[in-house]
Order: C-alpha cells, then structure tokens, then sequence
C-alpha cells in the first residue's frame, strides 16, 4: 500500500438529498487524510531512522566559513569557526576564529581564496592539534535561508547599527535596546555588521548568539523537516558532508544537545593586529571541551576602562585575563575613553543587584587579586549620582549597555 494516497481518488457515493450521510461521510472523509497525513510522517521519520544508523566518528570535528560577496576575483571567508561535537556526551562546542587573526604573515580570511580549503585545514589543525572531518562553505544566500527556514530569532542591539552597501544591496539600520524577531535577509544584515565599536570581534559574539538560537530551532525539527531544509541550502554550500552522515548525526544528538560557545585565545598588538595568544593557547585547548566548561555566567558584568591605556589591548588583555583566572569572560568591556577618568579615580564596583555581592566580589577577587575596589551598594545618595554619570557619559558615547546590569566595574591604573 502507497504512504501517501490522492484522497480526490476515493469516489464515495451518496444518496444526493441526505444531509447527514453527507456530513458523516465528509468527516470520515477529513479524519482519513488527517491520520494519512501523520501517519506518512512519522513513517518516513522511522525510515530515516533506519536508513541512517551508520555510525560516524567521535568526536566529530568540522570547519564552517562563510564567505562574503566576491569583489575584483577575491573571496574572504569572514566567518570562520571550529565545531567539535562529542555525540556520546551530547556536546556541540564551537571556537570563532578571528577574521583578521594573522597567520604566516597574512589574514587568516584570505587563505580559503588564495590557497585552497587543505591549506585553510592544515593552519587550523595546526593551532588545535586536531585532525579535521569535513567542512561547510556557505555564502550568505544560505543563511537567508536558514534563517527564513528557522527564523524568526529574537536579539537585541546593544548599540545604533547603521550601515549601508548599494554595490552590495544591503542596508542595515537597528537601533540599540529595542527588541528584534529577525529572518532570512534581515538576519543576514544583523549578524554581518562590523562597523561598532568593537568592529569583527563584536559580530563574532553576535554570530555565536544567532547561531546558538538557530541551532535551539533546528533540533526541534523532525528528520524529515531537516532533510527538507538540506535540500533548499544545498544550492549555496559547498560541503564534503553526506546528507546521511547529517542525519546520522541529527538522531544522535537531538535529545538533550549542550552547545558551548569559545573564542580563540587572542592579543591584539599596539597596531591593532590580532595574533594568536600563544600563552594561553594550550589551557584553552585542554579546558575547550569539557562539559563544565560552558562560556557564560548568569550574570551581567560590565567593566569600564578609566585608567591611561585607551586602546582595544586594554579590552583583549582583560578579556584574556578572565577567561584565565575565572573561566569565562565580562558580558561588556568599554575600552575606549567615555570621559569619566577626569572625574572617577580608582578601582571601583558598582553592585547594581545585591543578592549577588558575594557570588560578584568573589570573581573580582579571582579575576584581579591584587586590585582594592571601593565598594559601592547604592545605601548613598553619592552611589546613585556617579552610577548615573557613568551610564550618561556612556550613551553620550553612543554605549548602551544589556539591563538589568549585574555590576559596573571601573578598572583603573592597567597593569595586567
């Protein structure tokens, strides 16, 4: 017997004056398509299912880029990223690699155009001692896709996005603290903005977020969705991965996914080159894919710069420092001179949310160990003056910060 049936086929006769014959036949007619209908789906997922049981290595490691418009012959892979997913315990890391990340002498963005994928493999197998299974090349049509096929994604801008492109068709205006359900082509323009503040470090944090949310989506799908889905993206990728080993893949981790999201350990130099940060480079590869060791905090811990080092070294050192010491990085690090450094002197937290003094001043400790911070608890009407200041003074420099924030921290005379 076929899955699926043309029910116009079934010619059902009826004496054409009874009413009630009518509606009963017409309701058995509506409950056989309805159980035809679920019955074929979850048939075809079982088939799937059966189908696609071959096994597949562990951990499982694959390379995404993705790769801008083509301008004068040249391509720049400018979303670069390891996975690693560990199916036998359901976890699924992801390392962003830096698009200006310098490596033998140039831009690790123009390897993939001017050397090939196997050159593009050999310098990140190198960096992470591991052997890579297979790639995903994508340009931005198939994120559009994605994005309208498990869209919409809800974000939030923490700054005005402005930025506009003719020879590329793309506008992008969104503005900070207003909350956005985005797909396909406005998603698109979200996750590829690079003109704020902390320029491509900046949207590889907005890149994880999408992703994470677009992941969340895609199991909750059905093998048969995913498949559907595959099949309208294929166009726009170039992959070395089989729709079977995909699902494969899918099955195993569907229930119960832990995804961890990593940057890699990164210097930027006093003329703004980003390399490698050598130092802490083995810690991270031995702490990347432990379960527990997951790059969040349930807080929301903010640290401004007001000592005489304005520069995004200021910003990546610190970085670096917390993810060492504490094991997870600030949620915001403002490096640039807002104008509170003439009138605020010395380490200071500002503890906006109470509750959690202890858990906060325990990862200040950790973080900065040598560092005295004056204490502020908002009991003083002073407390409630210059944390207004600070966020004044911010928003003046266009800096809006994610609330409710957890902690304001002035870190002052760097020396990190």
């Amino acid at each position: 017997m076929p899955i699926f049936m043309d029910i116009t086929s079934v010619v059902i006769e009826y004496r054409q004056g009874d009413g009630m014959t009518k509606k009963i036949l017409l309701f058995l007619s509506i409950s056989l398509a309805f159980f035809l209908i679920i019955s074929s789906i979850f048939f075809l997922n079982r088939v799937v299912s059966f189908l696609f049981k071959g096994e597949v290595k562990n951990p499982y490691v694959f390379l995404v880029l993705g790769k801008d418009e083509e301008i004068e012959h040249t391509v720049r892979t400018d979303v670069i990223v390891l996975g690693v997913l560990d199916w036998k315990k359901g976890v699924l890391s992801f390392v962003s690699i830096p698009r200006d990340l310098i490596i033998e002498g140039r831009k690790i963005n123009s390897i993939y155009n001017s050397f090939g994928i196997e050159k593009l493999f050999q310098i990140v197998e190198s960096i992470f001692g591991m052997k890579i299974d297979s790639y995903v090349v994508f340009d931005y049509r198939a994120f559009r896709v994605l994005g309208d096929e498990l869209g919409p994604v809800k974000v939030i801008p923490n700054e005005v996005m402005f930025y506009e492109d003719l020879s590329q068709d793309l506008v992008i205006d969104f503005k900070p603290g207003v909350p956005y359900m985005l797909s396909g082509k406005q998603l698109l323009a979200y996750i590829r903005y690079r003109k704020d503040s902390m320029g491509d470090l900046a949207r590889i944090e907005r890149q994880k977020d999408v992703l994470k949310k677009l992941l969340s989506k895609a199991l909750n799908k059905s093998p048969f969705e995913i498949s559907n889905i595959y099949r309208k993206v294929s166009p726009y990728i170039e992959t070395n991965i089989k729709l079977s080993e995909l699902l494969t893949l899918f099955l195993k981790v569907r229930e119960g996914l832990k995804m961890q999201f990593f940057t890699l350990p990164y210097v930027v130099s006093e003329n703004g080159e980003v390399f490698v940060n050598e130092k802490e480079l083995s810690m991270f590869k031995e702490k990347l894919f432990e379960e527990d060791s997951m790059e969040t905090s349930s807080l929301n811990l903010v640290v401004v710069n007001i000592s005489s080092l304005v520069s995004r070294v200021f910003e990546a050192n610190l970085r670096g420092v917390w993810k060492e010491r504490v094991g997870f990085e600030p949620d915001r690090v403002v490096w640039e001179d807002v104008g509170i450094s003439r009138e605020l002197e010395g380490d200071q937290v500002f503890i906006a949310q109470i509750e959690k003094e202890k858990e906060i001043l325990e990862i200040l400790k950790k973080a900065h160990p040598s560092r005295r911070f004056t204490v502020h608890r908002f009991d003083r009407k002073e407390d409630f003056e210059e944390y207004y200041f600070i966020l004044e003074k911010l928003a003046e420099n266009r800096i809006y910060l994610d609330f409710p924030v957890s902690a304001l921290i002035l870190i002052d005379d760097f020396r990190e």
